[in-house]
């Protein structure tokens, strides 16, 4: 009964077993309920090998201990996970309603926003040639439109940083 409340696959597994064996032979008690475990085939081997009822029946209580502690472990893992998982979205939830918050009362622009305002700021007052600008235009708006993980990002961000850092209409003398 432990194990139903620790591992709903035994319900589904006890149900058929009991539908399908008789529970008052002890031995073919014992030879199913240790088969529900996920002991070694091993294991299994000595069950059915043993020929004592009492040794065959303790053989296969020890294996049901043994998957009933293993129950116990993986219950108490799945619910360290899930607070894990479960704090670490709450965290990353209160995370993005601050910059939310910031951005709505102006403290804080989008690392995107920001970016694209500073390649506009590196190309004004310079004379840049309308093939370059119109390209330049065209890279910006793609920029705004990819997500700052994907790599196409970069790629981007980086074409338009040498871009917008060339000395467009400065000229110097020759030497």
């Amino acid at each position: 009964k432990q194990i139903l409340q620790y591992n709903p696959v035994f319900k589904e597994q006890l149900q058929l077993f009991l539908s399908t064996v008789d529970i008052s032979d002890p031995a073919k008690l014992a030879d199913v309920s240790a088969g529900l475990t996920s002991a070694q085939a091993s294991e299994l081997q000595q069950v059915i090998e043993a020929f004592d009822l009492e040794d065959r029946m303790s053989l296969a209580l020890l294996l049901l201990k043994k998957e009933l502690e293993i129950s116990k472990l993986q219950q108490e893992i799945n619910r360290k996970v899930e607070q894990k998982v479960s704090e670490n979205h709450r965290r990353f939830m209160l995370q993005e309603q601050l910059k939310s918050i910031k951005r709505e009362l102006g403290m804080e622009k989008d690392d995107k926003e920001a970016l694209i305002q500073k390649f506009k700021n590196q190309i004004e007052g310079k004379d840049v040639p309308p093939e370059a600008e119109k390209t330049i235009e065209e890279e910006i708006a793609k920029l705004s439109t990819l997500e700052q993980a994907s790599s196409e990002f970069n790629v981007t961000r980086n074409y338009l940083d040498w871009l917008t850092s060339l000395p467009w209409g400065i000229f110097s003398k020759e030497n």
